[in-house]
């Protein structure tokens, strides 16, 4: 008569060893989901800190002042001087440009005389935040014109010129219907892009950084 309950209790101790094993397993999977939920928002801080180390903003009030008053989208223009001088206002290229917007000194003072041509220019003044960040709107302002708003346009000559720009325009090689499809400068091309990506973090990681001056222009995707 006892055989009988002792296969019942086989049975159940089977049973919960079963039971125990399916809540370790369980437990471990939930272990395994947290460790690399936990692992992914470790990844994604680190790439969130690298971006805000590669693309740091400067003058952000100067900057808003100028994109307001040429109608220009500020994160293009803060784009454009991480870019071309990573934010120092003592940059000089090889080529001569100088400070934050790496004006030429003759394209300095042709815009200088343009903005007002009573003006006593001095090559000091590219050096000088306000003084570089009016003379770069100016100019995209110009080149906005000129090239009716076209942001890869006015950025290609931003960095080559616009002469070179309407040679490209007028050359079948390079646009079609008066749209640039190619820019056949390496690092004019290389430029615009990098130009570009500075666009995309920069509002990504600082939606509000010009809340009141964004409306003035914005770039199309």
């Amino acid at each position: 008569m006892k055989q009988p309950n002792r296969k019942r209790n086989v049975t159940k101790r089977r049973r919960l060893s079963a039971m125990q094993i399916a809540i370790v397993a369980l437990g471990a999977l939930v272990f395994l989901c947290a460790a690399a939920f936990g692992g992914y928002l470790i990844y994604e801080n680190a790439q969130y800190q690298r971006a805000l180390k590669n693309y740091p903003t400067a003058y952000t009030d100067l900057i808003a002042k100028y994109a307001e008053k040429y109608e220009l989208d500020p994160y293009l223009v803060q784009s454009v001087m991480r870019c071309e001088s990573s934010n120092d206002p003592n940059a000089q290229s090889g080529a001569g440009a100088m400070g934050l917007m790496q004006i030429m000194p003759d394209t300095g003072e042709w815009i200088a005389h343009k903005i007002d041509p009573e003006l006593a220019y001095s090559l000091d003044m590219l050096y000088d935040p306000e003084h570089s960040i009016e003379y770069g709107c100016w100019y995209l302002r110009f080149l906005s014109d000129r090239f009716d708003g076209d942001v890869m346009q006015m950025i290609a000559a931003y960095n080559a010129g616009h002469g070179s720009v309407e040679d490209w325009l007028s050359d079948p090689r390079f646009s079609q219907d008066g749209e640039l499809t190619t820019i056949p400068f390496e690092d004019t091309a290389r430029y615009y892009q990098n130009v570009m990506t500075a666009y995309e973090n920069y509002t990504a990681l600082y939606p509000d950084l010009f809340s009141e001056a964004a409306g003035s222009g914005s770039v199309a995707g």
